[in-house]
């Protein structure tokens, strides 16, 4: 909801911009329709991919975070060995670039997953 409402918001400051219009042939008049389209598409996709960034990292961190709950009550075995049958099922990437899955994956790779539990183990015994 915060998303929309701020995108609408800037789109009612973008709105009046006539410059903006002018420089895609519209100068006597500026269709609704047109005007968001060129907002979404110009204007705020860089806004768009940077919050799409963030919020793909903060759901990583929280896997994390997850991951870490499960060593604490001491399941961490069983979540390994779920995650291992979920990710044979869907026949994910076993390792992945990092640049690539830390941009498009909203969570970690199963080997870091694997990699991050094994180590939380090995310090907490």
């Amino acid at each position: 909801q915060i998303y929309f409402g701020a995108a609408f918001y800037f789109f009612s400051l973008t709105f009046g911009a006539t410059d903006l219009y002018a420089a895609f042939g519209f100068t006597k008049f500026t269709p609704t329709i047109v005007a968001l389209l060129l907002f979404f598409q110009t204007l705020w996709a860089p806004v768009d991919k940077l919050l799409s960034f963030f919020l793909t990292i903060f759901s990583r961190h929280n896997e994390f975070a997850a991951d870490e709950f499960s060593v604490n009550l001491e399941m961490s075995q069983v979540l390994q060995s779920g995650l291992c049958k979920i990710h044979l099922e869907n026949l994910g990437a076993m390792c992945p670039d990092p640049w690539y899955s830390m941009y498009h994956y909203s969570h970690p790779p199963l080997v870091e997953r694997l990699a991050a539990m094994m180590a939380l183990d090995r310090k907490r015994k």
